[in-house]
């Protein structure tokens, strides 16, 4: 007995090989859409995160350097770094009285903290440029099927309309790796710089509290804050000041006018 050609198993494979197609489709269009969205996201990026990453590291070193003890985190906060790089260097400057080896291991753990940051936004593009071709040539075998049948039946119509969707789904498919992959080598590129930079700086930062032991000069030890959640605070009452000022303008210019109807009314 012919366990394959006596059963029932090549219509059921061809069953589910062809009910696929709807879903493999569907997928690579969702994909196209969500590759465009990150396409987009890293433009925006550039303009928003990493055209403001301007920061001189030989000045900062030296500013850290030269700083005193307790203005570490000040000359931090005033730099041009990206805030999860501040948020990493803030947390171990004002956690410089710890003991040498617990604050080691604080400053890798914020370092570890910024590493996941970039790892997380790397995810999703660099999953695409591996899952986009193998769905692409889904695509593209599962509608060869019908169209070697309608091959062999002079079936012109079917074949060409096979043969569409399946180039198709390859196009769409290796179009969406590509682009993905582009995206992932382009934000590499500019993490890998950022944490290279925030290690050189966590560096200083450690080298300044071994400074301050050997100099028996006491320093903060008890922060467990989050410097992000600051900022986010710091832009909440920027952008609450100018609207009280608007508002405060709007009221003087009423107070103002009420004289002046006063008087008209007189």
């Amino acid at each position: 007995m012919d366990l394959y050609n006596d059963t029932y198993l090549p219509d059921i494979l061809h069953d589910i090989a062809q009910g696929l197609l709807t879903p493999v489709m569907v997928l690579i269009v969702a994909l196209i859409v969500v590759t465009l969205f990150f396409l987009s996201s890293v433009i925006v990026e550039f303009f928003t995160e990493r055209r403001h990453f301007k920061q001189n590291m030989p000045r900062i070193v030296n500013q850290i350097n030269d700083a005193e003890y307790g203005d570490v985190a000040q000359v931090v906060s005033d730099g041009q770094l990206l805030r999860y790089q501040k948020a990493a260097l803030i947390t171990a400057a004002r956690n410089m009285g710890l003991p040498e080896e617990p604050l080691f291991a604080l400053a890798q753990n914020q370092i570890s903290r910024a590493e996941g940051i970039c790892k997380r936004r790397l995810a999703w593009t660099d999953t695409i440029s591996k899952i986009a071709p193998l769905l692409g040539l889904m695509g593209t075998l599962i509608p060869l099927g019908p169209g070697i049948v309608a091959l062999g039946q002079n079936n012109v119509t079917l074949l060409s309309q096979s043969l569409t969707v399946a180039f198709d789904a390859t196009v769409c498919g290796l179009t969406c790796a590509v682009v993905s992959l582009i995206v992932s080598k382009v934000r590499s590129g500019w993490y890998g710089e950022y944490l290279d930079a925030l290690e050189s700086l966590m560096t200083c930062v450690l080298d300044k509290a071994a400074e301050a032991r050997k100099a028996g000069v006491e320093l903060p030890a008890n922060y467990d804050g989050d410097p992000m959640e600051e900022f986010k605070q710091m832009d909440r009452a920027a952008k609450a000041q100018p609207a009280a000022a608007a508002a405060g303008a709007g009221a003087d210019a009423a107070a103002d006018g009420e004289p002046a109807a006063a008087k008209g009314g007189e």
